[in-house]
């Protein structure tokens, strides 16, 4: 025997042994509570091998290595255990042929993990399930291994059978099974307001509260992208159009500024009395104290405009073109527009549409972020009220693009206060 070889299962070879059958027999005998007090363990062992040593009843593989006399698999060597166990103790045979078929289900298990692994490892059975995923990518490749890796946890290792058994006969389907273990919250409608208004602490630098709509949509889908990072599933904003009117505001005072001192040719010191002598974030672009300068509001007015369309604009490229988790995703994201009345308001809504319909880069439709139009009674939903114009634009640009998408902030379960635009009806967009 000591020129024998064992064939495991992965195809090594390596050196028969016997104490590996004893110790094999006796921890089955163990699991049974059978004791080994006449050594019966080394009674059967002693049987095992006196079997092995006859080739006429034993198959012998004639595959023998270089330096090897015989040469037996581990399944082989297993098969005769079992019917030795069977002829003096069937309990402990059952025992022995249960745990090989364990252990035969795990091993299963992992090559095909393995064969899982390899192939999004490779790329080579790309599945695409999430449009803000790019599979192929470096960090897509790994994201989808961990993935599944993770799915194969939880569903072994968290869940009860009848949960498992539910979620792989697709009766009760687990969504964002890879976050399961780790309890991850899903999609959040982020606080943008307050993040805006005072700032906020993010790993080693403070972001300071924002002094302008080109900085306030900047910051927005930087906090999209945190957040992402953060959980799984989509960020979302409840009313971009109510939340950036205090930065319209404050973008149109710093293009007034300046036309008073181009075009009027004030003193820094008459600009200063002037902007101290109104309440920025509560005043309309549209009052009158701005008005009575006609030249220098249609010059802030206009540059307000483009500004707004160029926020509007880099907010669609960065939210389509940086991703977040682990260098492969893009922040699932999404922004509620449509029910603000106010000028700044509706100049956000408007910019928005239009961006959707302009599409991006070379005019690809804009995946992210999904927009949703919040049609309201009384504000958009038929001619005459205020904002039916830019109802009608959400329609053109569903025609084209697909989005906006829609939601009804008067459905009937849902109760709001009509003055507090935080009350009203918003979604994550699909």
């Amino acid at each position: 025997m000591s020129n024998w070889c064992v064939e495991k299962r992965d195809g090594v070879i390596v050196p028969f042994d016997p104490s590996k059958i004893k110790m094999a027999i006796k921890k089955a005998m163990e699991s049974c509570n059978v004791k080994d007090s006449n050594k019966e363990s080394l009674i059967i062992t002693d049987n095992v091998l006196f079997a092995l040593e006859n080739p006429s009843t034993t198959k012998v593989s004639e595959k023998v290595p270089k330096g090897y006399t015989r040469m037996y698999t581990v399944e082989e060597i297993q098969d005769i255990v079992e019917e030795e166990l069977m002829k003096s103790h069937p309990d402990v045979a059952k025992a022995y042929i249960l745990y090989r078929n364990e252990r035969s289900r795990i091993r299963e298990n992992k090559s095909e993990l393995m064969q899982i692994v390899e192939e999004k490892l490779f790329a080579s059975n790309v599945q695409n399930q999430n449009a803000n995923i790019d599979e192929h990518s470096f960090g897509g490749r790994l994201g989808e291994v961990k993935s599944e890796v993770v799915k194969r946890y939880a569903l072994e290792k968290c869940m009860s059978k009848m949960a498992r058994d539910n979620h792989l006969n697709n009766e009760i389907y687990i969504h964002d099974l890879d976050s399961y273990a780790v309890g991850m919250h899903n999609c959040l409608t982020l606080p943008t307001a307050d993040l805006l208004k005072n700032g906020f602490k993010v790993r080693n630098t403070f972001v300071r509260p924002s002094n302008s709509v080109s900085t306030a949509m900047q910051v927005m889908v930087v906090a999209m992208q945190l957040q992402s990072l953060c959980m799984f599933g989509g960020v979302s904003e409840a009313h971009l159009d109510w939340t950036m009117v205090p930065y319209v505001r404050k973008s149109f005072m710093k293009h007034f500024k300046n036309g008073l001192r181009y075009i009027m040719e004030y003193s820094e010191d008459i600009i200063d009395y002037f902007e101290k002598s109104i309440d920025i974030v509560n005043t309309s672009i549209e009052d009158n104290k701005y008005k009575v300068y006609d030249k220098v509001y249609k010059y802030a007015l206009d540059l307000t405009t483009k500004e707004v369309c160029q926020s509007i604009e880099g907010m669609y490229h960065n939210l389509n073109t940086l991703q977040s988790r682990s260098g492969n995703q893009l922040p699932f994201s999404s922004v509620n527009s449509g029910t603000c009345t106010l000028i700044e308001g509706r100049m956000i809504t408007k910019a928005l549409l239009e961006g959707c319909i302009k599409g991006t880069g070379n005019g690809e439709t804009s995946i992210f972020p999904c927009v949703i139009f919040q049609y309201k009674k009384g504000v958009n939903d038929k001619p005459g009220t205020p904002n039916y114009d830019l109802y009608r634009l959400a329609l053109k640009s569903t025609a084209k693009r697909l989005y906006p998408n829609y939601v009804n902030c008067d459905w009937s379960q849902f109760n709001y206060d009509p003055n507090d635009p935080d009350t009203y009806m918003s979604t994550m967009g699909k």
